[in-house]
C-alpha cells in the first residue's frame, strides 16, 4: 500500500495544530497546595492555602485536585470557613484522591474535616472567575471617548482587540491553513 505524503503530512500537521489549540483555551487541574498537598502546614504558616490559591486564577469548568490521608475535604460556606464548623457542610469526601470541579463561578470554601487541623490552617478558598474564553469583550464606551479625544496612543490601543491567547489561536489556525493549501498543490 502506497501512502501519500502530502496527505499524511497534512494528517500530522492537522493533530499538532488541534493539540496546541487544545492547550491554549482548556480547562485546567490544579493539585492543591502543589507539593505540600492536602494537609496542615509546616509551622505557623496558616495562610499557606490562602497564598498557593491567590496566585492561581481558577475558572468555571477547572478542577481542583485534593490529595490526602487519614482526612477529608469538606465544602462549606463562609461562616463553615471562618470558624472551622463541619456541621453544615454541602459536600464531604474521604476518598484521598478527590477531584471536584468548579462549576459556578465566585467564592467555594473548603476546609477539613479533622480535628483542629482546620485552626491550623488546612483551609482554602477559591475565588472561580467565569469560564475560559476565547473571546475578548469589548471595552466600555467611556474608553471610545477618552481615544477619540485625545491623539494619544490609547486611539490605537482601541482598536487593538483580543488577548494573546486568542491571537495565537488565530495565527496557528492560519498557518495551518496556509500549510494546508501549499500541501495540496505539491
Amino acid at each position: 500500500m502506497k501512502i501519500n505524503m502530502g496527505v499524511a503530512s497534512l494528517i500530522m500537521i492537522s493533530v499538532m495544530i488541534g493539540v496546541q489549540l487544545g492547550g491554549v483555551v482548556g480547562f485546567k487541574n490544579f493539585n492543591v497546595g502543589g507539593n505540600v498537598t492536602w494537609r496542615v502546614p509546616d509551622g505557623n504558616d496558616t495562610s499557606f492555602f490562602d497564598q498557593w490559591a491567590a496566585s492561581k486564577r481558577f475558572h468555571v469548568g477547572d478542577s481542583l485536585l485534593f490529595q490526602y490521608q487519614n482526612d477529608s475535604v469538606l465544602v462549606v460556606d463562609k461562616y463553615g470557613y471562618y470558624h472551622c464548623d463541619t456541621s453544615k457542610a454541602t459536600a464531604t469526601y474521604t476518598d484521598g484522591n478527590t477531584v471536584v470541579k468548579l462549576e459556578r463561578p465566585g467564592f467555594i470554601y473548603f476546609i477539613t474535616g479533622t480535628g483542629d487541623n482546620c485552626r491550623n490552617g488546612q483551609r482554602l478558598i477559591v475565588d472561580v472567575m467565569s469560564p475560559h474564553s476565547s473571546t475578548v469583550a469589548a471595552p466600555p464606551e467611556s474608553y471610545y471617548q477618552q481615544a477619540a479625544e485625545s491623539p494619544t496612543p490609547v486611539a490605537a490601543e482601541a482598536y487593538t482587540s483580543g488577548s494573546p491567547q486568542s491571537r495565537l489561536q488565530v495565527s496557528a489556525a492560519f498557518l495551518g491553513l496556509v500549510v494546508t493549501t501549499s500541501m495540496l498543490f505539491v
